[in-house]
């Protein structure tokens, strides 16, 4: 698994259920089956995908019922 931080890219052979449980839920959220976002790096929400830095991620069906309403927590 590939994670992408702004210090760079880590390798990782761990599974992104037991990361997901390992980060703070306040702070975290799975948006799509492969990615798990940081709420304080969003930088725009548009349709089905948000910008994170400079990257694209999609929004999956699934799961941006819980994001909008974790974002309008926030």
């Amino acid at each position: 698994m590939l994670i992408k931080t702004t210090n760079g890219n880590h390798i990782t052979y761990s599974s992104l259920k037991k990361i997901e449980s390992k980060l703070p839920q306040e702070s975290f959220m799975r948006v799509h089956r492969s990615y798990l976002i940081n709420f304080k790096k969003i930088v725009d929400i548009e349709d089905n995908s948000v910008l994170i830095g400079k990257e694209i991620v999609p929004i999956s069906r699934r799961f941006k019922p819980q994001l909008m309403e974790r974002l309008n927590r926030l």
